[in-house]
């Protein structure tokens, strides 16, 4: 009641009447939002690996980096082809060096011997 008495019945009033346009107008703009239709979808399919074969590496002019790798895949079909022989740090691209079922002389300018752990090869058709 101190509020009231102190205040009056024409401020309280008013604060509320100001509370509710507010509410009702900030739901007005709420409401407002459209969603555009959407598609989503899943589905599955069988992913084999390539077999890796015939492996080989060329040395650069300095002996302690390798200059390309060559090898050849399980299948033909390959379009994209990707080495790494540092642990996936640096990618080489291969797709230039795609024919068939081969990779020709993938360049791997820069890898250096010392830094191979292993090599990895990624190929997508």
């Amino acid at each position: 009641m101190f509020l009231f008495d102190f205040f009056g019945r024409s401020f309280l009033m008013t604060t509320l009447a100001g509370a509710s346009v507010m509410s009702v107008g900030g739901m007005a703009y709420t409401a407002a939002n459209t969603v555009p239709t959407t598609v989503a979808g899943s589905g599955s399919g069988t992913v084999s690996g390539y077999t890796v074969t015939n492996l080989t590496y060329t040395l650069a002019a300095n002996p302690q980096n390798v200059a390309s790798v060559s090898f050849t895949l399980s299948a033909s079909g390959a379009t994209k082809v990707r080495v790494s022989g540092d642990g996936g740090t640096t990618w080489f691209n291969c797709d230039s060096a795609i024919s068939g079922a081969n990779v020709s002389a993938c360049a791997t300018s820069g890898l250096a011997i010392s830094s191979m752990s292993s090599l990895t090869i990624v190929a997508t058709e």
